[in-house]
């Protein structure tokens, strides 16, 4: 066939950043699983709608292609990434007044991520199903963004295509096969006056045997795409205790930014089992399908007077972190030689580095947080992982000069396209930014988002570490909700590209917002700066690091020029 005989049809399934919001769990299991984006909306104007819901009604929708295109758009934006997993299958109802074979043009576009091909296919004059299967080669749609279907045609002369779609005859889709999109980030598991609660007391009285669950869950297309929310609770002789579920769209308005909460309440009887109860939460999505899986690192304890017996700790894990009997510290007060160790000693008192997740870090004025931050970037470029400084407290040119005094020269890192600086501080200087991402308002945290994502680098995100110092500027600009709901969006996103996230709290920071903060972080580094027989002196500790045996005492440390923060260990250097 010629050219000029050809019909020549394009297919754009897009996401358009709009903004940052949050994604992933830390134990969860999502599958690949099919999503079909069934064609919707009017046929009046140029853009139409996406939707999960398969066509009802009898009214078949008409769109001539020939000298138009047609749009349609999911429209709520993405509250965060999701990942493509194989082929996308194109189901079309496509009609012509002429049979003829058709080029059909596909793209598909996440975000930055565009991949394009094309496809021959026989339209006939009769409306008929047309089927494309097409593997994209990218593989990720981008937070904040809008998935959007556009084809349009651009025939031979005399020739015209229609589009049908919108009823149970010919409800046109397009199915692509997702993972990630919806998912638990943090289960809380709270006593009946909402405080954390590892172990629950057998022997407690009618109305004081509760156990209350949070689950905190992340939905890519909101909280409209969760049917149902399970929860199990497995006892330790491995039988299911307990079975509840909620409506996945309770209480929520559809404009509502994740991570959603849902709660569950289980009045254990008496006679349940001694032992250590496992928490398991599976999603099911609108169209009834498993969106993911939750298990194994949240779970509790039931013992009588509600303190497990010292026999049974060495085996059991409560709260989804290891407990190990016996002495693990002896008080002393008797003084021991210490010896200065490099700030690779870090990773010795955390048990290692945190290579995904969340990090806070807190302490008073002067005890080293935003060297700590500093110092922990630099590690991660050394690493060759990409990294993001948003910088509320200072100006970056001054962040930049305060790490090369310390050794900690960023410049080639800056060129070779591995660190980017965020500047939401100039404007609340009123200064004219430097830097190629800055926010013109720090209280706007969407347009932090967007410029957090536009720093990402497009070929390097996997991987990727946020630091953000400090929060403290923000929360005298927006809501302490907004706060929270930011950094966990933040933080989510980032361990679902397989990162990690640094926040920088400041001692005027509200308790209540720093709690919450604390709850939900993955490791909590405290930092306290004091005087000792009038020396100043500095020390850190490990307050927090889920699921991960750490040193919980604290660590003295000083600071030098040329070399940052130095630890003082009872162990010498080898």
């Amino acid at each position: 066939m010629n050219a000029k005989s050809a019909t020549t049809i394009f297919l754009i399934l897009s996401v358009a950043v709009i903004y940052w919001l949050p994604q992933s769990t830390a134990d969860g299991t999502s599958a690949a699983v099919p999503r079909v984006f069934y064609l919707a909306g009017s046929n009046s104007t140029s853009n139409a709608g996406l939707s999960f819901q398969f066509p009802l009604g009898n009214n078949t929708m008409t769109k001539d292609l020939t000298n138009s295109s047609s749009i349609f758009t999911m429209q709520s934006q993405l509250f965060d990434s999701i990942t493509v997993t194989g082929p996308v299958v194109f189901s079309l109802w496509l009609s012509s007044n002429k049979t003829a074979k058709v080029t059909l043009g596909l793209t598909l576009a996440g975000g930055f991520n565009i991949t394009t091909g094309q496809i021959q296919e026989d339209v006939t004059t009769t409306p008929a199903n047309v089927s494309i299967t097409y593997t994209p080669s990218v593989n990720t749609l981008l937070f904040g963004s809008q998935v959007k279907f556009s084809v349009w045609a651009n025939p031979p002369k005399d020739t015209k295509v229609t589009l049908h779609w919108g009823s149970k005859a010919k409800p046109s889709s397009v199915l692509i096969p997702l993972s990630g999109y919806a998912f638990v980030n943090n289960v809380a598991i709270l006593d009946k006056l909402l405080r954390p609660a590892p172990n629950f007391d057998l022997q407690a009285s009618q109305g004081n045997n509760v156990v209350l669950i949070q689950a905190s869950v992340v939905a890519a297309f909101g909280s409209a795409d969760v049917e149902r929310v399970n929860l199990t609770i497995v006892g330790p002789n491995l039988v299911s205790v307990y079975n509840q579920s909620r409506n996945g769209n309770e209480a929520f308005p559809l404009t509502q930014f994740p991570p959603f909460s849902y709660n569950f309440q289980w009045a254990y009887p008496s006679n349940a089992s001694e032992g250590v109860y496992q928490i398991s939460i599976d999603l099911i999505d609108s169209q009834g399908r498993l969106a993911s899986t939750f298990g194994g690192s949240s779970s509790f304890g039931l013992f009588k007077g509600g303190t497990p017996p010292f026999n049974f700790i060495p085996f059991v894990a409560i709260g989804g972190a290891a407990v190990v009997g016996g002495a693990l510290y002896l008080g002393t007060k008797r003084r021991s030689k210490r010896y200065l160790t490099p700030f690779e000693h870090f990773n010795s008192l955390t048990g290692g580095e945190l290579s995904g997740g969340t990090m806070t870090v807190e302490g008073n004025t002067g005890s080293g947080k935003t060297l700590l931050s500093e110092q922990l970037m630099y590690e991660d470029l050394r690493r060759g992982r990409p990294c993001i400084f948003v910088a509320t407290g200072d100006f970056p040119t001054n962040i930049r000069s305060n790490m090369k005094s310390m050794g900690l020269d960023v410049t080639g890192y800056e060129q070779s396209g591995l660190l980017s600086f965020v500047d939401a501080y100039s404007s609340e200087a009123g200064q004219e930014s430097r830097e190629k991402f800055f926010t013109s308002s720090m209280g706007d945290l969407t347009a932090l988002g967007i410029k957090i994502t536009s720093s990402l680098p497009l070929d390097k995100a996997k991987g990727a570490s946020l630091y953000l110092d400090s929060l403290v500027p923000l929360a005298s600009k927006v809501k302490a909700e907004s706060i929270i709901s930011f950094v966990q969006s933040v933080g989510a996103r980032m361990r679902g590209i397989g990162g990690k996230a640094v926040f920088i709290l400041g001692p005027s920071m509200d308790v209540g917002v720093q709690r919450q903060l604390e709850d939900t972080a993955d490791c909590v580094v405290q930092m306290e700066a004091f005087e000792e027989r009038g020396v100043r002196r500095r020390r850190l500790r490990i307050a927090k690091f889920r699921a991960r045996r750490h040193q919980e005492g604290w660590n003295v440390f000083a600071i030098e020029d040329g070399k940052g923060i130095i630890f003082y260990s009872k162990k010498p250097k080898t």
